[in-house]
């Protein structure tokens, strides 16, 4: 039976009618919907190339970013954000700062899900090179020692480590410091102590490598003790010089040793001739110091200070009248036998003191006592005078007669 034209017409309008029901249908069962999933993590690729050209990402350290994506509702039902990929391509870069583009797709293409936004879509990104420097050590300590105790420069071996780290951070490097604990210590100790790396705030630098990452610290420990200094001199003065009024600054001097330095009772200075301080009065003077014994201030001086004088001998005269007398029981009298007789006096001292000395200071006497009437000798004395030295006296004997008054 042959179709009419008017049939195939219907035909494809009913079909157009359809198609157009069954997508009104669907759209108002199975919408398309747009999604936003925050925080999705971007992750880094051919970051083998950075490690080939000694760099380092400083900043940032984490990417997260936000992505729309729509599709229909059933598509959802199936759909996460671990569908989600987000990457930044690490190749090709040098240090310094530098923006990248954000790369973002699907795991699943036929999921009818479509990514159409992203944010943001490039991050700024800052590598730094890794360097390495050598840094010496640097010895802190805490606690005390015990008293009449002192430390000694600490040495560590090796002196200096090697830091290797991105070059910010290590231009911020200030010192590489270990620690040493002084407390109840009395003799040498070797150490083994870690060390930290500082900046100029004392604060610790981390992130870095540190070869080696402890130290061997020996650490020189000294009994003190202070002790009064001896003069040593070698050698004679000429006969008419003397050396006198001498004074050691300061007396006494602190050294350091082992425990060993508590026997010593003094410290001798190296031998002086004692003719080559006739030129001056004062001298600076070094200290004969057993082996293992140095001074607690290495800077210290010792001064001798002193006076030189001229001995000079001199002769005086006197007489019976300037000789006191002593101790002559009451009711005697005495007079010298010889009336006329003139004596001498020999005097030893020191120039300056001999110009002015007179019979008067020296105080010549005789002593009486027990003595009865009649003729006697009696001894001449005199009192002691400091610096003064009486040597002959002729006669040194007086003749003298003991009457009643």
């Amino acid at each position: 039976m042959k179709m009419g034209k008017s049939d195939v017409t219907a035909k494809i309008l009913t079909l157009v009618i359809a198609i157009f029901l069954w997508s009104y249908v669907m759209s108002e069962t199975d919408p398309v919907q747009t999604q936003e999933y925050r925080n999705v993590t971007v992750s880094y690729t051919n970051t083998a190339a950075l490690d080939r050209h000694g760099l380092v990402i400083m900043e940032p350290e984490e990417i997260k970013i936000d992505v729309r994506v729509n599709g229909k509702r059933s598509d959802f039902s199936q759909f996460s954000s671990s569908k989600i990929y987000a990457q930044v391509d690490l190749s090709g870069y040098s240090e310094g700062q530098v923006k990248i583009p954000v790369t973002v797709g699907l795991l699943d293409q036929a999921s009818g899900i479509r990514v159409i936004n992203y944010e943001p879509k490039e991050v700024l990104f800052t590598f730094d090179r890794i360097i390495s420097r050598e840094i010496p050590v640097t010895i802190a300590y805490q606690g005390t020692l015990p008293e009449n105790y002192v430390r000694g420069d600490a040495v560590s071996r090796p002196q200096s480590i090697l830091v290797s780290g991105p070059r910010t951070w290590i231009n911020e490097v200030e010192m590489a410091q270990g620690v040493i604990d002084l407390t109840n210590k009395t003799e040498n100790t070797t150490i083994s102590t870690p060390i930290k790396i500082l900046n100029d705030n004392g604060e610790e630098v981390r992130g870095l490598e540190k070869e080696p990452g402890f130290v061997d610290v020996t650490l020189p420990v000294y009994r003190t003790v202070e002790l009064p200094v001896e003069l040593v001199t070698v050698n004679e003065l000429p006969d008419n010089y003397a050396i006198t009024d001498i004074q050691i600054s300061p007396e006494t001097v602190a050294v350091k040793g082992d425990n060993s330095i508590t026997q010593l009772t003094e410290l001798r200075t190296v031998e002086i001739d004692i003719n080559s301080m006739l030129d001056n009065d004062s001298i600076t003077v070094d200290l004969d110091l057993p082996e293992g014994v140095t001074l607690l201030n290495p800077d210290q001086e010792i001064t001798v200070n002193y006076q030189v004088r001229e001995v000079v001998t001199t002769t005086l005269e006197f007489s019976f009248e300037d000789i006191e007398l002593r101790n002559l029981q009451e009711g005697l009298v005495a007079d010298a036998l010889a009336q006329n007789l003139t004596y001498t006096l020999e005097l030893t001292g020191y120039d300056a003191e001999m110009e002015e000395i007179t019979l008067e200071d020296i105080n010549l006497y005789i002593d009486l006592e027990g003595f009865d009437q009649g003729e006697h000798e009696v001894e001449i004395r005199w009192e002691e005078i400091q610096n003064l030295s009486i040597g002959n006296v002729e006669p040194p004997i007086v003749q003298i007669n003991i009457t009643e008054e």
